[in-house]
């Protein structure tokens, strides 16, 4: 029969456990407001907010001409555009947190930095902002509104577009679309068709490649949380070659289209831009199995970069 002191040991180990299991699994939220702030704009993913807000200024520029700087209503839009971008984009991380813990994600939410009470307060508040903000330019106010019901939809708990690859693609495209058009608006002018040419080719690049690539090496947290991505419908190599064949379709479509247009040179500019990085897409979406899954996704968003940059440089320069 065992003895009183093994029983007391053998307590002490469990509780010993007992308490590296809770130390492991307690909260790391930080409970510093202003960090917690800081938290939900990470979250939001800060690569993607300064696209949207390149996305917004070149709808603006392009409508504007050659050597003529945005005013302070088209900086006004800016920041409503910012607010409801992280809005859109910290509701998405709430919504994801099954599938972003599933692939092991580091973001402040799946990691248990950033507490969803807090978050969820965020969201409210940053649609308030921006619907606030963009009264200043009452042309994009529409556009603000389209764009945030377009987000909820996308993450919404019941029947998301992000379920499907088709509507989230749609979804995606349109969103991206709206953006530039609010630009376009917040200049007090009609868009001019180069806006419209440019934004249409730069949505579907985000549409077709952006929204699709980015699953790219999630397949597993994806089908766990009942998510039918190409990639998990179709499988990686096959959408790997779907991405591939869109970037150059994209990149001759805007090659063809920037001449006819009332800013060819800077629009051509870009349309090199893309090219190049089209060409890039394609060699790591067809390279082999080693290569880092998102490596795609990520030559995906630094062309949307190169591409909004060097437009935008050569319509502030004149050219």
């Amino acid at each position: 029969m065992p003895c009183s002191s093994c029983f007391f040991r053998a307590g002490r180990s469990t509780f010993a456990a007992v308490s590296i299991v809770a130390e492991r699994h307690r909260t790391l939220t930080d409970r510093r407001f202003g960090r917690r702030l800081l938290l939900c704009v990470e979250e939001a993913r800060p690569l993607v907010q300064a696209a949207f807000v390149l996305r917004f200024a070149l709808g603006a520029l392009c409508t504007l001409g050659s050597g003529r700087p945005p005013g302070l209503t088209v900086l006004a839009g800016a920041v409503a555009w910012w607010a409801a971008t992280t809005c859109v984009y910290l509701y998405n991380g709430l919504m994801d947190l099954p599938e972003d813990r599933a692939n092991g994600s580091s973001r402040p939410l799946a990691s248990g930095r950033l507490d969803a009470p807090t978050a969820r307060a965020a969201v409210v508040a940053l649609a308030v902002a921006a619907v606030a903000l963009s009264v200043l330019t009452p042309r994009t106010t529409v556009c603000v509104a389209v764009f945030l019901v377009l987000g909820y939809l996308y993450s919404a708990p019941r029947g998301a577009a992000k379920l499907r690859a088709w509507s989230a693609s749609c979804v995606t495209t349109v969103a991206t679309f709206v953006t530039y058009l609010g630009g376009a608006l917040a200049t007090g002018s009609t868009p001019s068709v180069a806006a419209l040419l440019f934004g249409a080719v730069m949505s579907l690049w985000v549409g077709l490649i952006g929204a699709v690539a980015k699953d790219l090496g999630s397949t597993g947290g994806d089908a766990l949380a009942g998510r039918r991505t190409l990639a998990v419908v179709r499988g990686e190599a096959a959408t790997r070659t779907f991405c591939a064949l869109a970037a150059l379709c994209l990149a001759q479509l805007s090659l063809a289209g920037a001449p006819w247009t009332t800013t060819p040179v800077p629009l051509t500019t870009g349309a090199l831009a893309l090219a190049v990085g089209a060409t890039l897409l394609t060699a790591r979406c067809l390279a082999p199995r080693a290569v880092a899954p998102r490596s795609p996704y990520r030559v995906a968003m630094a062309t949307q970069y190169g591409v909004h940059l060097a437009t935008g440089a050569a319509l502030l320069l004149g050219m």
